[in-house]
């Protein structure tokens, strides 16, 4: 799938994106779009594998604080 993705943007899917947006394309502003929301998706989806999803402190620290698995 990466590959057919790779292959459909012709090079590096960020790449796609970025050179996009900057020349002012709607395929970039659409990529974009679609990667946040596959991002939003995959996150919510991840319960439904068994994984769990890594919270952050409140204090803002980088270290993630993951839930053990059941």
């Amino acid at each position: 799938m990466l590959g057919y993705g790779a292959r459909l943007a012709y090079g590096c899917n960020i790449g796609a994106c970025f050179s996009g947006i900057v020349s002012g394309s709607l395929y970039g502003w659409l990529w974009l779009v679609a990667a946040f929301v596959g991002n939003v998706l995959g996150t919510r989806l991840r319960p439904v594998f068994g994984l769990k999803v890594g919270r952050i402190r409140a204090n803002g620290c980088e270290k993630l604080q993951m839930q053990p698995r059941l």
